[in-house]
């Protein structure tokens, strides 16, 4: 397990002042009431695995009040250490077994992980925005190429845009645009191919995941919603070109994978929509399951799953489903949840239990 995280170290991280903890191989609960901490624990991990916070909070917040900044820090099975570092009015920091890394990119594929939590209810629920963003995480998690079109991708979008407010106020030359448009349509196109491959071949997966956790039978599908006719850099570059005067009166770019969705639909009716709330939390559960299953075949090995809270919200029969394919499944992996029962017992027989109380960890 290459990947796994052996010792996590806190400072002024959230609600900790400090912590040390050891973290088995295998399978860690979590326990303890709302706001002790649980959750916090889950969030480092997360920090270092995507450099984002978990719960779409400002980085800012990561920093336990009254101090001047936080640390994590986590050792793996390896022996390689990663970290970060975050100042109060500066940007966070991460670093390679003491050294500094460049970009806060570098350090995504070193703790892979996937998370499921009751937040993640957004990607069924939610707007395109929020489903994009679950694809630009996974993908750019796994492949470093996705990460660098995605890179030029959003710099050449900002340049762009800019642009087009610029020519509200006074006429600019068709080179000016040419210059971002070219990457905008190649990056594009490659940001398409990708994430359509990708959800390729994590639709069938979804599938029989929500198959084995529905309570009836119901059949969920994935697509993927272009919100333009462009299928390659050609034709979005033509796109771009025939679209710019409309977009210097909106003032922003309307084409493009930016703009795109994914389709979730049950008994073909879209979730967002018509799903009912116990349908929706089975779909996102349903979708991570298949992330997980994704990312153990692109490395390997299974990544860090962490799993937040999201046993209580279920009922007995989804929830014992649920705890079977991640006793089955999941190599190492972490669960929060009010008590250890909850995990039943094919977890709870193999794992070390935490209780949680006030900033604070020991063994019950």
């Amino acid at each position: 397990m290459s990947f796994a995280a052996k010792h996590l170290r806190l400072s002024n991280f959230r609600n900790f002042g400090h912590l040390e903890l050891e973290i088995p191989n295998g399978f860690t609960i979590l326990t303890g009431q709302n706001a002790q901490g649980k959750t916090s624990i889950l969030e480092s991990l997360y920090w270092l695995s995507t450099t984002r916070m978990l719960r779409g909070t400002r980085d800012a917040e990561a920093i336990k009040q009254g101090e001047a900044g936080c640390l994590v820090e986590a050792e793996l099975v390896t022996g390689t250490t990663i970290g970060a570092t975050l100042e109060q009015g500066s940007r966070k920091k991460f670093y390679l077994n003491g050294a500094s890394l460049p970009r806060a990119s570098d350090v995504l594929g070193r703790l892979p992980c996937v998370v499921i939590s009751i937040f993640d209810l957004e990607i069924v629920r939610g707007d395109p925005s929020d489903r994009r963003l679950f694809l630009d995480i996974e993908l750019s998690s796994l492949f470093p190429a996705y990460l660098r079109h995605l890179s030029i991708y959003k710099r050449a979008l900002e340049q762009r845009n800019a642009l087009l407010k610029m020519a509200q106020e006074r006429a600019m030359d068709d080179f000016s645009f040419d210059t971002w448009e070219e990457p905008l349509a190649k990056e594009g196109a490659e940001l398409r191919r990708i994430r359509n491959e990708y959800l390729d071949s994590l639709g069938p997966k979804v599938t029989r995941y929500h198959s084995q956790m529905s309570s009836q039978p119901e059949v969920l599908q994935l697509s993927y919603i272009l919100k333009d006719e462009s299928t390659d850099r050609d034709s979005l570059l033509r796109g771009y070109q025939e679209t710019r005067r409309a977009d210097i009166h909106r003032g922003t770019t309307q084409i493009g994978p930016h703009r795109d969705d994914i389709e979730i639909r049950i008994e073909n009716k879209d979730a967002r929509l018509f799903g009912s709330q116990g349908q929706q939390r089975t779909a996102v559960i349903a979708l991570k399951l298949a992330t997980l299953e994704m990312a153990k075949e692109h490395l390997g090995e299974s990544p860090l799953l962490l799993l937040d809270d999201m046993l209580s919200d279920l009922d007995a029969e989804r929830r014992s489903r649920l705890c079977h394919v991640v006793a089955t499944e999941a190599g190492q992996a972490i669960l929060t949840c009010t008590e250890a029962s909850a995990a039943g017992e094919e977890i709870l027989d193999r794992s070390v239990v935490y209780a949680v109380k006030q900033g604070t960890v020991s063994q019950p």
